[in-house]
C-alpha cells in the first residue's frame, strides 16, 4: 500500500487519450487507524491533473460477504469501480431487458371486440451502475497463483459496454485479456512480474473459456 501512490495513479493519468478513452479502476476498501483509508484520493487528483474527469462512481456488488470477524465492521460484499475521462462514449446497449406488454380493446365495424396485446420497450439496455457479479464465478483454477485475481466477468462488463481496444497496465495473471479474446476484441496487456505474465501467456493460449 505504501507504494500504491507512486505506481498506479502515475502508471492511469500518463495513458494516452483518444477522443473516446474511458478508463475503469476496481478499488477495495483499506482500514488505518480506525478509519477508511481513502488511498485512491491519490488517483483522482493525479487523474484530475492529466484533464482526466471522475466521470463515474459505480459499485461491484460481490454477493455475500466474506466469513470471519472484520474489527466491528460488516462481512465486506463489494468493491468500487471508478470511471475516468476526457469526452464521454456512447454506452453498448447489451444487457437483456424485459419488455413490457399493455392491453386495449379495439371495437371492429361488425359491432365484435377484440383485445389487443402490444409490447413496448427495448430488448437491451445500458448496464447498471450496480454491478452484480459474485466474486467466484468463473474462476480459471490460478487462484494460488496470483494474490489480486478477480472473475472474468468483472472485466467482460465493461469490454462490452465500450467499443474500442483494451489495455490493462496491470495485467496480472491476464483475466481482462482472457476476457477481451473470448470477446473477440483486441487487447494489450502490461506486467512487471515475469511469473504472472508467464500465467497469462498460457491462458491467452488456451481455447477454453477460463
Amino acid at each position: 500500500l505504501d507504494a500504491w501512490p507512486d505506481l498506479v495513479p502515475p502508471a492511469l493519468s500518463s495513458v494516452v487519450c483518444r477522443d473516446k478513452t474511458q478508463i475503469f479502476c476496481n478499488l477495495g476498501l483499506i482500514h488505518k487507524d480506525g478509519r477508511v483509508f481513502r488511498y485512491w484520493d491519490y488517483l483522482i487528483e493525479a487523474m484530475e491533473q492529466a484533464k482526466f474527469r471522475l466521470f463515474g462512481w459505480y459499485v461491484w456488488d460481490q454477493g455475500f460477504g466474506l466469513p470471519g470477524n472484520f474489527g466491528g465492521r460488516f462481512a465486506p460484499s463489494f468493491e468500487f469501480v471508478f470511471h475516468f475521462n476526457k469526452n464521454s462514449g456512447q454506452v453498448n446497449k447489451w444487457v437483456k431487458a424485459k419488455g413490457r406488454e399493455s392491453k386495449t380493446s379495439w371495437r371492429s365495424s361488425d359491432g365484435n371486440v377484440r383485445d389487443i396485446t402490444s409490447k413496448t420497450g427495448h430488448a437491451h439496455k445500458i448496464p447498471d451502475s450496480m454491478i452484480r457479479i459474485s466474486r467466484s464465478m468463473t474462476r480459471g483454477g490460478h487462484e494460488d497463483r496470483h494474490p489480486a485475481i478477480f472473475p472474468i466477468d468483472l472485466p467482460s462488463y465493461f469490454i462490452k459496454s465500450f467499443d474500442g481496444t483494451i489495455l490493462d497496465p496491470f495485467m496480472g495473471s491476464g483475466t481482462t485479456l482472457r476476457a477481451a479474446k473470448d470477446l473477440g476484441r483486441k487487447a494489450i496487456g502490461i506486467e512487471i512480474e515475469e511469473k504472472y505474465a508467464e500465467i497469462a501467456a498460457k491462458r491467452m493460449a488456451q481455447e477454453v473459456l477460463l
